[in-house]
């Protein structure tokens, strides 16, 4: 897993001490194999629909999303209707837009997303994707693309195939089917999706500006006192 920032860091371990309070603004970068997606997620409680360890509601995201493979680009305007925060397919409330591709919109600030994905085989759960990990699951995170097509993007966690690093993929759909999403289905025998990297940091309350500019100014305060004790010392 790759973290933009040890803020992040500082992020996850306020959410593991405090674990249903409001997490903030995340800012994120998507890159690789022809996808690019920036911009900021808004990450709220603690879900409590999710599957252990709970994922954080993603309550909001903005930015700009580029597929070059088709041609297609615009503004990130808003979440895929509908929101569950549901991640088992077996359970209801479970979502996927008319396109195919599904999704559950939690994010995981420690990086320890759980492994999901299960189907009913002789009528009992069984967990068909074994693998975990990631600031997301392996259903991810799904968002409007403003323009004509009515396009989906969505970013998420192959998670730690094969016990090597997380692989963070991307996809696009539209209303009537997969746009760009290689390997979809489990015949390919590859993780789905669009590889690339994926960065994340938390963004900076103003609260915490005020301090950090308040703290600069009284250290510029303090060496210039000591300057001028100096020239005074040494006149």
């Amino acid at each position: 897993m790759k973290i933009g920032s040890l803020a992040l860091l500082g992020f996850a371990a306020a959410v593991a001490a405090a674990p249903t309070a409001m997490a903030g603004e995340i800012q994120f970068s998507f890159s690789g194999n022809g996808i690019t997606a920036t911009g900021v997620l808004v990450v709220g409680q603690q879900s409590s629909n999710s599957s252990n360890p709970p994922g954080y509601e993603i309550t909001g995201i903005s930015g700009m999303f580029s597929d070059t493979n088709v041609n297609v680009s615009g503004a990130i305007t808003g979440l895929t209707a509908p929101i569950s925060y549901v991640n088992n397919p077996l359970v209801p409330g479970f979502s996927s837009t008319p396109g195919g591709l599904s999704y559950d919109d939690l994010f995981y600030p420690a990086g320890n997303s759980p492994a999901v994905c299960f189907a009913l085989i002789n009528g009992v759960p069984t967990l068909t994707y074994p693998f975990s990990g990631g600031l997301f699951d392996i259903y991810g995170v799904a968002f409007d693309i403003a323009g004509p097509g009515g396009y989906v993007g969505e970013i998420w966690s192959n998670g730690d195939v094969g016990g090597g690093p997380i692989i963070y993929a991307a996809a696009l759909a539209n209303s009537t089917g997969l746009v760009d999403n290689p390997n979809a289905g489990p015949e390919s025998g590859a993780p789905p999706g669009r590889y690339g990297t994926f960065t994340a940091s938390a963004v900076p309350e103003p609260g915490s500006l005020v301090l950090l500019s308040i703290g600069l100014l009284g250290l510029v305060a303090v060496y210039a006192r000591k300057g001028k004790q100096r020239s005074f010392t040494g006149a």
